[in-house]
């Protein structure tokens, strides 16, 4: 047995350097100065403490700190950064990583009778802004903990509390011989949203599953999520039909729903995409849903975690510069009263890179903004992946692009589910001039969002244009309609330039002009000497057939 010890509040309280943990009333104190830490931290802490001087594995700590849920590594890694900081543990010294195989707290550590209460407050906590809260209960190995009201959560973790979901096993509608494919299709999506940052995911069992078809809202409350996933699963013939849905555990509203099929082949990488393709839209509909939502039914200010959503929203929804303006706004209001919230620096560096991405600020102001805040929101957490994705954009942009491609794979490595990390990743090997290799990339993140007309617009741009290259005019005029056709966006004007150039080169003079005009109604102020500055390619494969694009825009009537 480890030195933290739970008892009835006489129980004796652990002491390691110039440190005392209470676990009862979850409180570390530093020579008598209270220390603040996150529950879950704290948690951390007080289980490392039980076991000073053995390497304690990962999944250990997950399972003890995250009772029931399913997190990834990155919730872990984020919470020994902050008590390293706490601790002052720069070196690691206290507490070390083990290469492979965990975490070890070196501290000789002692038990020491509990203090004796008194009437007196403790004014250095009552100063600051987040008071200490949390008690922890260690029993039979595991860490509970029971959160006290009045710690107000930063709202990266108010973040994650909104996109909560619990994902109940599939039903199956088989045969007998295939009762455990429901199982096995539950087990790969909650695999696959586990790595989807900013969510926290729960497997919520088949009698859970069970009993949300009748009432979603009750098993919302008893599993302590926002959604419920749920679907079935059939095989007819040689062909299997899955059906997933996600409903609200607040209201029991339908939130997205959707059929797949695929063959049934014997081996299981249909399956693998399926999970990607359920958890990117599950992501997605998280995401949208909530703001969609919360802007309904609140008017005024929103709080914390309603800007943050709303300023998402708007970036993922994004078609013209006010959007960006105005999403900015919501990310730099979070900023000023939580300058440690990751998502909301890297809202604002996607912001100034989309800017930046589509041709309305040609100076290097919003390259050193975007900069300045990647740098912010890699502080708050060097390991957060939306960041990263960010990093990857501000590198293509700067004209980086193997640095770019090393990212976005790093991206699609850590989170397979990334659909604009594939796209991203086909628009670099365009400019790398790998035109054969982009539409593998733009195919699948069409196939993992199919829904998001931001998404469809940007893959078919780098799809046509790409085809465009390789000498394929038909099919590249037949994708920039496709990007068109999906709706405003910020890949609109670049995929409206392709089709102009293409009317004009085929003799289609009328259609031509009627893009143009289109072009100079998104940007009145367009010319083709700019475009060309801009769109400089360093590949020289792109070369080969640039002069030939610039000079349809200018037969299109577009100015020089």
């Amino acid at each position: 047995m480890g030195t933290v010890m739970v008892g009835d509040g006489s129980g004796p309280v652990s002491r390691f350097g110039p440190f005392t943990l209470d676990v009862r009333r979850a409180e570390l104190h530093r020579e008598g100065e209270a220390v603040a830490l996150r529950p879950k931290t704290f948690a951390l802490l007080s289980y490392l403490a039980e076991h000073p001087g053995r390497v304690i594995a990962k999944n250990e700590l997950l399972t003890a700190v995250w009772p029931g849920v399913v997190v990834n590594d990155e919730s872990l890694s984020q919470c020994v950064r902050e008590l390293r900081g706490a601790l002052g543990d720069d070196q690691q010294a206290l507490i070390k990583t083990v290469p492979r195989r965990g975490y070890l707290f070196d501290a000789a550590t002692e038990t020491v009778p509990r203090p004796a209460a008194t009437g007196h407050a403790r004014p250095a906590v009552r100063r600051r802004t987040w008071s200490l809260a949390a008690s922890a209960l260690l029993l039979a190995a595991s860490v509970v903990v029971v959160p006290r009201n009045d710690l107000p959560p930063d709202v990266d973790a108010l973040l994650k509390a909104r996109r909560s979901v619990a994902v109940l096993t599939f039903l199956d509608h088989g045969t007998a011989g295939q009762s455990r494919l429901g199982d096995a299709i539950s087990t790969g999506i909650v695999t696959a949203l586990a790595k989807v940052p900013d969510t926290q995911v729960l497997a919520g069992g088949p009698a859970a599953g069970a009993r949300a078809v009748a009432d979603p809202r009750r098993i919302g409350r008893d599993l302590g999520v926002r959604h419920l996933l749920t679907g079935s699963a059939q095989q007819v013939g040689e062909k299997i039909r899955i059906h997933a849905r996600l409903e609200s555990g607040e209201d029991g509203a339908v939130v997205w729903s959707e059929v797949f099929e695929y063959e049934a082949t014997p081996d299981d990488a249909w399956q693998r995409e399926l999970a990607l393709r359920i958890a990117r839209g599950v992501d997605w509909r998280m995401g949208t849903s909530a703001a969609v939502r919360q802007a309904a039914r609140q008017g005024g200010t929103p709080a914390r975690v309603d800007g943050l959503m709303r300023g998402q929203h708007l970036l993922r929804h994004a078609a013209s510069y006010d959007d960006l303006v105005r999403a900015r706004a919501h990310f730099e209001a979070i900023t000023i009263v939580e300058p440690g919230s990751a998502a909301a620096w890297t809202g604002m560096a996607q912001s100034y890179v989309s800017e930046l991405e589509a041709a309305w600020n040609l100076g290097l102001g919003s390259a050193a903004q975007a900069r300045q805040a990647i740098a912010r929101a890699r502080a708050a957490d060097p390991h957060y992946l939306p960041a990263q994705h960010v990093h990857g954009s501000l590198l293509a942009v700067l004209g980086d692009l193997e640095g770019a491609s090393r990212v976005y794979q790093a991206v699609v490595a850590a989170n397979p589910s990334d659909a604009w990390a594939h796209a991203r990743l086909g628009a670099t090997k365009l400019r790398l001039g790998q035109f054969e290799e982009v539409q593998a990339h733009t195919d699948m993140a069409l196939r993992l969002g199919a829904s998001e007309a931001s998404l469809v617009a940007f893959s078919h741009l780098q799809a046509g244009l790409a085809e465009y290259h390789l000498g394929r005019d038909a099919s590249a005029y037949e994708h920039a309609g496709l990007s068109v056709a999906a709706g405003p966006s910020l890949a609109q004007l670049e995929a409206l330039l392709l089709l102009a150039s293409l009317d004009a080169l085929h003799g289609r003079g009328q259609e031509a002009r009627e893009r143009s005009v289109e072009v100079l109604r998104l940007r009145p102020r367009f010319t083709v000497g700019a475009w060309r500055v801009w769109t400089a390619p360093v590949h020289p494969r792109l070369q080969v057939l640039r002069d030939r694009y610039l000079e349809g825009l200018a037969k299109a009537g577009l100015p020089e």
